[in-house]
């Protein structure tokens, strides 16, 4: 998931294949189906009948139209992107199995209108192969342009509808923080429970487990153990985690914020140097020492040469600062080339001038002997 070596948090999410009950006999021509189904928290997959209902109304239309259904997939995820593993899962077996994607409705797939740009242009539009059906969307075909205009003015609803219902809930509960009722998500060591107080409202209790695990990493911190120390003993010793999700530096640090035991560090940036061309000349020389992205920052953040917006520098904002300020000449590189090397540069002189004047190799990074070399050579000259 992430490039780290501890282990990185899990995503909740039920099994992506759902059990269903199926033995209708169809014939080998029948249409074949993959559904989905989508509840947008955890919370309603283990207590709510949301799931269920779904899962007997692609039954019961399979059954009715004598459709083979192939499998279910369903996701406990909200629907604002397209990255739940079981729509992703169910994609790839409508892909494979060539089967029409079947979903009760519009919503349970997306509420997003890009993502459905995006379903519609690759999978369901006028020239894919695939087929959809969502029951509140019956009649209208993906492929025409009506059929599309009228299934992107629905998208167009449910992302009103679901934007419209989070504005509500925001207002909401900085009405209620404002009042210092608890809302929304709880830190580590608490938990809402199931009783209600005169409000209506879930209780907050405490957590003994994570309070002494509270405890034992304050108890660490204290030893003088670094962040990455404590997560790999936390994770050791199997501590009670947040939702389970196991230890990872991120949760560690913001514990320790959250208890005051760690401050964010403030960089002080008076008189920093936000020169463009400055630090673009800067980031070819070092470049041209064949230095990586991340320590080309990490020296113009020494140098206080600091880019256009923030005070800190990361490797992908170096990169899209060389990136917009260098360019892949080839005629213009091999006659440089070639005027360095008959002045007695070496090929690796060349290959730091070439980086200096914003020039770059076919395919992007530094400039290496061998790369050179090619030059050279592409323009019949010994090297």
């Amino acid at each position: 998931m992430l490039k780290r070596k501890y282990k990185p948090q899990k995503s909740s999410q039920l099994d992506h294949i759902v059990a269903f009950t199926y033995d209708e006999t169809v014939t080998d021509s029948a249409p074949s189906v993959v559904g989905y189904l989508r509840v947008s928290t955890t919370e309603q997959k283990d207590e709510g009948v949301s799931l269920d209902v779904q899962r007997e109304r692609i039954v019961a239309y399979c059954k009715m139209f004598q459709h083979n259904l192939v499998a279910i997939y369903a996701d406990d995820h909200t629907g604002r992107n397209l990255e739940r593993p079981g729509f992703q899962a169910a994609l790839a077996r409508m892909v494979e199995t060539d089967s029409l994607l079947m979903s009760v409705s519009m919503d349970r797939i997306s509420r997003n209108v890009g993502d459905w740009t995006y379903l519609l242009d690759k999978y369901f539009g006028k020239g894919a192969k695939h087929k959809l059906l969502a029951f509140d969307c019956a009649g209208m075909d993906p492929r025409t342009a009506t059929g599309r205009m009228l299934l992107m003015m629905r998208a167009v609803m449910a992302q009103g509808e679901i934007e419209s219902t989070s504005e509500r809930t925001q207002v909401a509960m900085d009405h209620l923080k404002a009042q210092g009722i608890p809302c929304g998500g709880l830190p580590y060591g608490k938990i809402y429970s199931k009783q209600l107080d005169e409000h209506g409202r879930r209780v907050v209790v405490e957590v003994p487990e994570q309070l002494e695990t509270l405890k034992y990493i304050r108890k660490l911190h204290q030893e003088g153990k670094g962040i990455k120390t404590i997560t790999d003993i936390l994770e050791r010793e199997k501590r009670p985690s947040f939702k389970n999700r196991g230890w990872n530096r991120a949760t560690v640090r913001n514990i320790l914020l959250r208890e005051g035991l760690l401050s964010i560090k403030q960089f002080d940036r008076t008189g920093a140097i936000r020169d463009t061309d400055k630090v673009s000349r800067r980031i070819a020389e070092l470049r041209a020492k064949h230095l990586s992205f991340s320590e080309i920052g990490a020296q113009l953040t020494k140098e206080n040469l600091m880019p256009p917006v923030g005070s800190k520098w990361h490797a992908q904002t170096v990169a899209q600062t060389w990136n917009t300020t260098t360019t892949y000449d080839s005629q213009k590189t091999i006659e440089i080339a070639v005027g360095l090397y008959r002045a007695n540069y070496s090929l690796r002189k060349i290959g730091e001038e070439l980086a200096l004047r914003g020039l770059t190799p076919q395919r992007g990074g530094a400039w290496h002997a061998a790369q050179v070399r090619q030059l050279l050579l592409m323009a019949k000259v010994g090297a």
